[in-house]
């Protein structure tokens, strides 16, 4: 396991001219279903669709372990696949992440400013630099307590976290185990792996 560190908000160049929230919104409305968009600085970005059964399957595998561990600790709270989130002064970010952990009752709006974990499947059209600027964006959010990352190909799972000033913990072992203690979640890493074929 080792540690990382969130990048500065500086290594970004913020240029003029991208779209704001309601521009992306409108343009998505016309946009075919079977597509889907998010907006990242502005930047409308056109999602890999539709995802790899292993991408599926491990986000299945951490969504189940979360609301296990939820449903006892947490009640009030669900671990929901595929949302759109938004972060408070952020009107260019409109995200939709694989893994998110919100109030049970979501109503029927399509973005979410109250989340308190995200995680990310990572997928071929992910490059470095969008995950983690998205990475650093989700940290912004006052409710934010944890932001996982997963890889497909290998067994790796990246934890950042609000209670270690947002620096990395890197699980690679199968018997490493992940701890939430904020969602009373506990497990081993080759748990949220379990079927997909990796090792």
């Amino acid at each position: 396991m080792s540690t990382l560190r969130q990048p500065s908000s500086q290594a970004f160049d913020r240029s003029s001219g991208r779209l704001s929230a309601e521009a992306f919104l409108d343009m998505t409305r016309d946009r075919p279903d079977t597509e889907r968009w998010q907006l990242i600085d502005g930047e409308p970005l056109l999602m890999m669709n539709p995802p790899s059964g292993r991408h599926q399957r491990i986000a299945a595998n951490l969504e189940r372990l979360l609301n296990d561990a939820l449903a006892e600790h947490h009640p009030g709270w669900d671990a929901i696949r595929e949302l759109g989130l938004m972060i408070e002064g952020r009107p260019d970010f409109r995200p939709v992440a694989d893994l998110v952990v919100l109030p049970f009752d979501l109503g029927d709006q399509q973005y979410f400013s109250e989340f308190h974990l995200v995680a990310e499947v990572l997928s071929p059209s992910n490059t470095h630099e969008m995950i983690s600027r998205k990475r650093q964006l989700y940290a912004e959010s006052p409710f934010c307590q944890h932001i996982l990352i997963l890889r497909q190909n290998e067994m790796c799972c990246e934890v950042w976290s609000r209670s270690a000033d947002w620096q990395g913990r890197v699980y690679r072992s199968a018997a490493d185990r992940i701890e939430l203690p904020e969602f009373g979640f506990s497990c081993a890493l080759s748990e949220v792996y379990r079927g997909t074929g990796v090792s």
